[in-house]
C-alpha cells in the first residue's frame, strides 16, 4: 500500500522542477522455507550506502522524524501527502532506507489511538510541503470535522471528483508555499550546508 502511494507521490513530484530525486519505496519480498521453523521471511533489495531511519513510533505514540537533511524533509513532506491525501485515515510512521530508497515502512490507521493527534500537532511544514502546495494540517483538521459531508476514502474516486485535481495539492494558481512569500522573495531549495546551520 505504501508503495502505490509513493509511485503517485513521486510521479507529481518529478513533475515540480526544483523538487530533485523522488523516493522511492522498496518492496519487501516473503518467501517460504519449508524446512525451518518459522516458514516465512522477507527479503528486502540489497542497499549500498549508510542505513538511516528517517521516521520511527515512539513508545508513547508518537512518532519521531528526523528533518535534518533534504531527504528527511521529503520523508516529512510524503508522511504530509499521505495523510492529507486519505483524508487523515492513513500514516507512515516508520520511514528507513539508504538515502531516497525507502524500506521496512510502518502504516497507522486512524483509530482511538492519539498517533494522528500527536503528528498533527508536531509537523511542522517545510520546503518540499510548499512545493507541493499542501495545506496545513491545522486547516487540513478544521475541514475533516465530522459535520462535513463524507467523501470517498479511494484516491481513484476522488481524482474523478475532483474537477482537474489529481491529489490534495491546492490549485496551481494558489500559493504553493503554505507560507507565503513576502515580495521579491523567492522559495529557495534547502541544501545540507544550510540545514547544519539552522
Amino acid at each position: 500500500m505504501a508503495r502505490e502511494y509513493c509511485k503517485i507521490f513521486s510521479a507529481e513530484a518529478r513533475a515540480i522542477e526544483n523538487f530533485g530525486p523522488t523516493l522511492d519505496v522498496l518492496p519487501v519480498y516473503m518467501i517460504y522455507r519449508p524446512a525451518n521453523t518459522v516458514p516465512y521471511a522477507t527479503v528486502e533489495a540489497d542497499l549500498a550506502g549508510v542505513y538511516q531511519k528517517y521516521c520511527d513510533l515512539g513508545q508513547a505514540g508518537r512518532t519521531h522524524v528526523r528533518t535534518g537533511s533534504v531527504v528527511e524533509q521529503k520523508c516529512c513532506a510524503l508522511q504530509h501527502w499521505i495523510y492529507q491525501w486519505t483524508s487523515g485515515n492513513l500514516l507512515l510512521t516508520r520511514l528507513e532506507g539508504v538515502d531516497t530508497k525507502i524500506t521496512n515502512v510502518g502504516l497507522s490507521v486512524k483509530t482511538t489511538g492519539s498517533v494522528f493527534e500527536h503528528f498533527v500537532s508536531q509537523h511542522q511544514c517545510n520546503y518540499f510541503c510548499g512545493l507541493l502546495g499542501l495545506r496545513s494540517l491545522k486547516v487540513t483538521e478544521s475541514l475533516l470535522t465530522p459535520s462535513k459531508q463524507k467523501v470517498s476514502k479511494s484516491p481513484l474516486l476522488q481524482r474523478k471528483m475532483a474537477a482537474g485535481s489529481s491529489s490534495p495539492q491546492m490549485g496551481r494558481k494558489a500559493a504553493g508555499s503554505p507560507r507565503v512569500p513576502r515580495k521579491n522573495e523567492t522559495l529557495l531549495p534547502p541544501t545540507d550546508e544550510t540545514l547544519n546551520h539552522q
